[in-house]
Formats: C-alpha cells, sequence, structure tokens
C-alpha cells in the first residue's frame, strides 16, 4: 500500500474545507431560504472553523500517539455524515451545531494528513514536493467540489448538493481505509498539560512564530474572502450570478497550479524569501480585488492570481514549520493545524459584522485592507528577522537550548 500513501493524502486533504466546498458557493440561496442577512448566514462558515479550533486543541497535540490512518478514516466519515445530514436540516441552530462538528471532524482530517507527510517521508527535499503535492489537492475542495455543486445547484436545491458532498466523501473514506498505511504512532509518558505547554513554546521559537503568525493572518484573508464570496461577488457585478460558477473554480485552480510547482520552486530557490514575497503579493492581490471591479473578467484573473500566491505561500509557510521545528514537530504541527480554522474563524465573525455594520459592503472592504497590510507587515518581518541569508537561519529546540 506504500506506493497509495501520496494519492490517499492528495484524496483526503480536500475534505479539510467542508464549509468552502459545500457551503459557501450557496451562500445567497441559504439567505433566501432561512429569511436571514448575509452576515448572519456567513455564521456558517464560523461554526465550521470553530469546530476545526475545537479539534485542533483537543486532538492534535496527542495525534503523535495515533495510527494515523484509522483517525483519519474516522474522521472523513464524520465529514460525511454531517454533511448529508445538513442536508435535510430545516431548522438554522440545528444546522450550525451540525457545521461545528463537521468543522471539528475536518480540523483533524487536516492534522492527520499533514502529520502523515512527516511520517511517510523524512528527506527534507522530497518531503517539501510531496507537501506541496498534497497541499494543492487541498484546492480539489473549493475548486471542484464548489463549481461543481454550484453547477448542479442550476438543476436541483442547494440541500442536494450536500448529500452529493457527503456521499463522495464517504466514497474518500473508503478508499483511505485501503489504501493508506497505518503509520501507527508511538507510545509517550508526556502528560496532555505538557503537551499544550510545548506546543505554547514553538510559539516562542523565532522562526516559527512568524510563520505561525503570517500563517493565521492569511487564514483571516481566506475566512474573508470565501465566507463572503458569493454575496460580495454579486454586490460587485450585479446580475452576473452565472460567473459564480467559474469564479469559484478560477482560485482554487490556481492555488492548485502554484502549490503543484510550488514545491519544486521553493525547493531550489529558498523557502523563506519565496514564501515572504508570495505573501505580500497575495495582501496586495486581495486588496484590487475588492476595491476595483471593473467587470467579472478582471475579478476572475485577480481571484486566480490571489489563488495562484496562495498556493506558494501555504505550500512555503508548512515546509518552513518542518524545517525550522526541530524535534517539536509534532507540537508544530498541532499550531498549525489551529492556525487554519481559527483564522478562518475570525475572518468570517469579523468579516459579517463589517457587513452587518456597515450598509453597502464599505465596512467589509475597509476591514479586508485592514488585514491586508497586516500580511504585509508579518512577510517583512519574516525577511527582516533572518536576515540577509534567511535560508541559513537555525533554531535551537529543546527546552534547555530555547530558554522558555
Amino acid at each position: 500500500m506504500k506506493h497509495l500513501t501520496l494519492p490517499a493524502l492528495m484524496a483526503s486533504i480536500p475534505f479539510s474545507f467542508p464549509h468552502e466546498a459545500s457551503m459557501a458557493p450557496f451562500l445567497n440561496e441559504i439567505v433566501t431560504d432561512f429569511g436571514l442577512s448575509t452576515g448572519v448566514a456567513g455564521q456558517l462558515g464560523t461554526a465550521t472553523y470553530l469546530g476545526g479550533v475545537t479539534a485542533a486543541l483537543a486532538l492534535a497535540p496527542l495525534i503523535g500517539q495515533m495510527t494515523i490512518r484509522r483517525v483519519l478514516v474516522t474522521a472523513l466519515f464524520v465529514v460525511a455524515g454531517t454533511s448529508i445530514l445538513s442536508g435535510v436540516l430545516e431548522n438554522f441552530a440545528a444546522l450550525l451545531l451540525t457545521r461545528l462538528i463537521t468543522g471539528a471532524a475536518a480540523g483533524i482530517v487536516l492534522a492527520a494528513t499533514l502529520a502523515a507527510i512527516a511520517r511517510a517521508w523524512s528527506d527534507p527535499k522530497t518531503r517539501v514536493v510531496r507537501t506541496g503535492l498534497v497541499i494543492g489537492a487541498m484546492s480539489a475542495g473549493p475548486g471542484i467540489f464548489a463549481p461543481g455543486l454550484r453547477m448542479l445547484g442550476e438543476f436541483v436545491d442547494w440541500q442536494t448538493g450536500l448529500i452529493v458532498y457527503g456521499l463522495v466523501t464517504a466514497i474518500v473514506g473508503l478508499f483511505v481505509a485501503f489504501g493508506l498505511p497505518s503509520f501507527p504512532g508511538s507510545a509517550s509518558e508526556i502528560s496532555y498539560k505538557n503537551r499544550l505547554a510545548e506546543a505554547g513554546r514553538v510559539l516562542g521559537m523565532p522562526v516559527l512564530r512568524t510563520v505561525l503568525g503570517m500563517r493565521f493572518i492569511s487564514q483571516i484573508t481566506f475566512g474573508l474572502v470565501f465566507s463572503f464570496l458569493a454575496a460580495f461577488f454579486v454586490e460587485l457585478h450585479p446580475g452576473k450570478d452565472g460567473w459564480l460558477i467559474p469564479m469559484f473554480f478560477v482560485g482554487p485552480f490556481g492555488f492548485m497550479l502554484s502549490a503543484f510547482i510550488g514545491g519544486p520552486l521553493l525547493a531550489k530557490f529558498g523557502v523563506m524569501t519565496l514564501t515572504a514575497l508570495a505573501i505580500m503579493a497575495t495582501g496586495a492581490t486581495v486588496f484590487v480585488f475588492v476595491w476595483f471591479a471593473p467587470s467579472p473578467y478582471f475579478s476572475a484573473v485577480l481571484f486566480f492570481q490571489y489563488g495562484l500566491l496562495m498556493g506558494l505561500a501555504q505550500t512555503g509557510m508548512t515546509a518552513l514549520i518542518y524545517q525550522h521545528s526541530g524535534d517539536r514537530l509534532g507540537a508544530a504541527v498541532f499550531v498549525n493545524s489551529a492556525m487554519g480554522p481559527a483564522g478562518s474563524m475570525v475572518g468570517a465573525v469579523l468579516g459579517g459584522a463589517a457587513i452587518l455594520a456597515v450598509p453597502g459592503y464599505d465596512g467589509y472592504k475597509g476591514f479586508v485592507t485592514v488585514v491586508v497590510l497586516g500580511m504585509v507587515i508579518v512577510a517583512l518581518r519574516l525577511i527582516m528577522t533572518t536576515g540577509r541569508n534567511p535560508e541559513s537561519a537555525s533554531v535551537s529546540v529543546g527546552s534547555r537550548r530555547e530558554g522558555t
């Protein structure tokens, strides 16, 4: 089964983004069916991301002791079951609770997949290339399912789309059950409390704290953009609803393309510098996307560029975490797994609040501008922190040597 490791991980990781893949494309229909405002309906994303954070805090510190295949398959089947349930619920509060559980399972999918990469490939150059492939496959969630289900929604209701999504997730779960090596964990006498403390020490490691900060703020942007894309695009281009299908495709397609080719580029030209530059360029692209919209074509090109740059940045950030975590790799993966849904949740919550507070999306665009500025500042800090030769920056590991 060793030869199926990469396909199994690439098939699993798209389901770490269930909201962007199956709910966000139907935001306008959900608003109509439940009689809600866009800001309130967008909190379905908040519930999903909160579930992801909860899962990371509860399970990720212990994942090093667990059998990866068992954890991953179980999480995939929970995503499948709750997605199907979401398609039959008629109460918004019950739907919020269900999406919370979906998000928790999706957070475990992400953590287990990243942990499996570290166990499967120990050679740094091989691992950064494989990381790029797996991170690229992540985009299949919003990049294939979102436009696919949106297209299906032209013929059936959005609830049917969720049921289809759940069935496909279950099929992938079966494939992973038979195609992925078990990757058993190693027993440890370290307590859960000490593991959380170890995760806290990760935030004190010179390079990692900046990389994780960059990860957090880039995920705020992601939550802002994807949670409200359907409604915001229609606001930018009234009467152009037909563009939602290609919009939900071009961004993730750019992400996938960049992640697939980004691994070799990062390995050849230097992970840190390219990652920081990609983050700064991503911020500039998002700024132009929300403030300048002369035509749907222009918006689509910018959204493709956003995905392209984020694919490179995401691959680079993951590689930097592997590269600079030393003997705290498990703790670093835990923190990284929490940063993703936590940042997306902050983006969804504050984006929804901005929409409710200021009519006409001006508050939303203003908040995006603040976040974009933060992306540029954090990326510059990464370059300045590591000096003129960032790739040679080393990190002392072990609690005695770090002074934490």
